[in-house]
């Protein structure tokens, strides 16, 4: 009989397994087409990743440099592959078999069930809770922005706290191999925002298990579990350690890192700006976006239709077919954020269930869910709730490298589906006090549905529907009458919504009062439940990523077309040379960096002097040269001019892209010899002095550097030359000749000292800063080979960290799996000897 009901067991999960696998392909059917989902952070990563995808197919090498953004930084936070991560390759496998973006909502089903499972949930009702859970339509707002980096880390959250729940609950050993992986996995999956929210999360529980040991004078048992824990946590990180490595030095120099300047407005953190870390900040309008889902309107491109009071006014003053046209994409949203495609909608039947654990479930796990819930919801307030957030950027470790805090309410639904599911369970598995049970269901219907039901009847508590958007409209010639109807429009679908999420909250209400009342069996129930679930968020999902979000496969993978002004810049065989792109906005934007080596680029974290570089001198001298175009008498010397973009080695300058470019003939080319230096005492002085700077002919140097350039002759800069004889990602030779004394080259390439390494004739050399971003070298009379390698001891000693700690973490595992097969033989040993007893 056990047998067989092992078997049956087999059966069904392989079931769900199947039909998890279904959901999947069913919303995401045109990848069964050939068709690929096409997002604007994908096309970036395609042209920030070119130089180095190109540099691994050629060479079988990883480029750990670019220079094709932003004049050149490491490759590290763009796509570097680690070796040692071999215990990567699981995930990685079934990213290959499964397209994206298939595969990610097929891993979030799966993690959430794997939790549920060792929650010691039931087959079904983990089904339920994963479906739950998975479809809630955050995920498929940042699927459809591109975001798989964060979807991927988040997917894992549920296989962490898996594995730490089953630790102190069950089995030490076995749950802390369970966190270690999930840890590991999350880590690879190269999100560390996403990680640190999960880490907080995380904390939360420890603490709380710690407060409940002490009450139960259980301490010792979880002191050593949380060895066991802490053990997991360094395996996870030493098998990712080449990536964290890599990514925390590279940190200190980036604009997540502290900046070396002192004129700053004390808005200045360590690390970035807290204007910066708070722009985008929830309020209490937008958190009720996950019950409620166009509470504050929806997208800023919203369909209405014929219903809708714009379309009647359309109608009426301009006809049928423009109104139908304009209605199709109304900008609809009239929150706080800066921008916003979507609401990040929950569900009102996850909410419902919240509500409902809160009241029916008790214990430890009750009360962290609850702690996790609240501090998440005041953190995602942001400047709204300022002392808070604050605090947690002047003295919470790392917080203050991270910015959009809102969306720390990735714990806050992950913990709120796990009180939904968790409340369901108590049902499904005890036997409570049927009357109490009914008071407890009737308080939470009271309190959701309640709550929908006042925005039913009054909508207006919800503001004025007017948003900074409307401003803008007004000026670009809406009529009031116009905005009017937009704002008609609003309280419209708030109303709408707000009644649907009560018509959800009474229907699951309703499921758990005929279960209750033995009028529905268990699984008739969770089947209801499912389908109220599908009935509820798929609707929802669809109106923000559907099939219009795919194109054909060779327009994903090729966004980028080269215009004339590419075309003929793609002529010059010179390997290095940077080009400014004037048509698109320089530091949002990755076209440019996909056909050429560009001045700007597209990234959340760019060098931090690059980026001082560009507010005070690069971008006053692009406004110059604009300003040139529209003289063109005086556009020579405007670009004689330029002494920043013409050290950056500027060779062109696209104005028009259906135009040829205009070459920059000024441009100080790969290196030059300089025949005078200007020392300075830190960096305001350093940046204040390439204003009004001949950079062809002085160098801005660093006290710091004064050691370095106490042989340096002056003067002699005539009669030295250096040309650059090839070119790679990681290295650089040039051939030099000096012919008195010691002159000074300056590199027109980015300075960065954790990595780059410099050689005359084979001896390495130290090498110095210039020019507040360059790199510059003092090299002897004669003539010289000089070589420039990117060899980053943060890489190479991390791969093999991470390599002895995969090895480790994996021997591990096989060695638990082995003990637990052999206990589990043991046991049916026994059994089947009782049993012939």
């Amino acid at each position: 009989m056990a047998k067989i009901k092992g078997n049956r067991n087999i059966f069904v999960l392989i079931g769900i397994i199947l039909f998890f696998l279904l959901v999947s392909i069913v919303y995401f059917s045109p990848v069964l087409e050939g068709k690929k989902l096409s997002t604007g952070d994908h096309t970036n990563l395609l042209g920030m990743s070119k130089e180095i995808n190109d540099y691994r197919d050629a060479t079988g090498e990883e480029a750990l440099w670019t220079n094709s953004m932003f004049g050149g930084m490491p490759a590290y936070l763009i796509y570097v592959k680690y070796k040692g991560e071999i215990l990567a390759k699981v995930p990685a496998f079934v990213q290959k078999i499964l397209p994206r973006p298939i595969n990610l909502i097929f891993l979030g089903f799966i993690c959430f069930f794997i939790l549920c499972r060792i929650w010691g949930m039931p087959p079904l009702l983990s089904m339920a809770g994963s479906l739950m859970y998975g479809l809630s339509t955050f995920y498929f707002v940042l699927i459809g922005a591109g975001h798989f980096t964060k979807v991927h880390t988040l997917v894992y959250t549920s296989i962490v706290v898996a594995g730490v729940i089953f630790a102190y609950k069950k089995k030490p050993v076995a749950g802390s191999l369970i966190t270690a992986v999930g840890l590991s996995w999350m880590i690879r999956a190269n999100h560390p925002q996403m990680t640190y929210y999960a880490g907080m999360m995380v904390a939360v529980i420890g603490l709380t298990y710690l407060v409940y040991a002490i009450r139960e004078k259980a301490l010792v048992p979880f002191l050593k579990t949380s060895s066991l824990l802490l053990v997991a946590l360094i395996l996870a990180v030493g098998s990712n350690f080449g990536r964290l490595y890599t990514t925390y030095e590279y940190g200190q120099f980036s604009t997540r890192g502290e900046s070396e300047l002192t004129k700053e407005d004390g808005e200045k953190t360590s690390g970035l700006d807290k204007s910066y870390i708070l722009d985008y900040s929830y309020d209490l309008g937008e958190a009720m976006t996950a019950f409620i889902p166009r509470f504050k309107g929806g997208g800023m491109g919203e369909p209405l239709g014929e219903n809708s009071e714009v379309y009647r006014f359309l109608e009426k003053n301009q006809g049928k077919a423009a109104a139908r046209q304009f209605s199709q994409s109304l900008p609809m949203y009239w929150g706080s954020q800066p921008i916003s495609s979507a609401p990040f909608y929950y569900g009102a039947v996850l909410c419902f269930l919240f509500v409902f654990g809160l009241f029916v479930l008790k214990g430890k796990d009750k009360w962290w869910i609850a702690v996790v819930v609240v501090i998440s919801f005041l953190l995602s307030l942001g400047k709204n709730f300022s002392f808070l957030s604050h605090l947690m950027i002047d003295y919470f470790p790392g917080y203050n490298k991270f910015r959009d805090v809102k969306n720390i309410i990735v714990i806050q639904q992950f913990a709120m589906a796990l009180m939904g599911v968790l409340a369901v369970r108590e049902l499904y598995l005890n036997t409570p006090d049927k009357k109490s049970l009914l008071k407890k269901l009737k308080y939470a219907w009271l309190i959701t549905g309640g709550l929908a039901l006042v925005f039913v009847l009054l909508p207006g508590l919800a503001g004025n529907f007017t948003g900074p958007s409307d401003l803008r409209l007004a000026q670009s010639g809406w009529p009031e009458q116009l905005l009017e109807a937009l704002r008609s429009d609003r309280r419209m679908i708030l109303r709408a919504d707000a009644f649907k999420a009560l018509v959800f909250v009474s229907l699951a209400a309703g499921v758990i009062w005929l279960f209750v009342k033995q009028k529905m069996k268990a699984s008739y129930a969770l089947a209801l439940w499912v389908m109220l679930i599908f009935a509820d968020l798929w609707p929802v999902n669809k109106k923000y990523l559907n099939d219009s979000n795919f194109e054909s496969k060779n327009k994903v993978d090729q966004p980028f077309t080269a215009s004339k002004a590419d075309r003929e810049i793609l002529k010059d065989t010179d390997p290095d040379y940077r080009v400014l792109n004037l048509t698109v906005s320089i530091f949002q934007d990755a076209s440019t960096s996909y056909f050429h080596k560009s001045l700007g680029g597209y990234h959340g974290a760019k060098m931090e002097r690059y980026q001082e570089l560009f507010d005070a001198r690069l971008f006053p001298e692009m406004r110059d040269l604009i300003g040139g175009f529209r003289q063109p008498d005086s556009m020579d010397s405007v670009m004689q001019s330029l002494s920043v973009i013409n050290m950056l080695n500027t060779k062109y300058f696209i104005y028009d892209p259906n135009s040829a470019p205009l070459q920059n003939r000024y441009a100080l080319g790969h290196a030059w010899f300089v025949d005078d230096l200007k020392m300075v005492e830190g960096a305001d002085e350093e940046l204040a002095a390439l204003s009004g700077f001949n950079s062809s002919k002085e160098a801005v140097i660093d006290q710091r550097f004064s050691h370095l350039l106490k042989d340096i002759g002056y003067g002699h800069a005539g009669e030295a030359s250096v040309r650059l004889l090839e070119y790679r990602p990681n290295y650089l030779k040039y051939s030099a000749r000096v012919g008195n004394g010691t002159s000074l080259a300056v590199f027109s390439e980015i300075y960065y000292p954790k990595g780059w390494k410099a050689y005359i004739d084979g001896e390495e050399t130290e090498h110095l800063r210039a020019n507040y971003v360059l790199r510059a070298l003092p090299v002897p009379a004669g003539e010289h080979e000089i070589e420039f390698k990117f060899e980053p001891a943060s890489y190479f000693i991390g791969n093999k960290v991470s390599l002895a700690s995969s090895l480790i973490l994996i021997l591990a595992m096989l060695a638990i799996g082995f003990i637990e097969i052999k206990k589990a033989a043991g046991n049916d040993e026994e059994k089947e000897t009782a049993g012939q007893a």
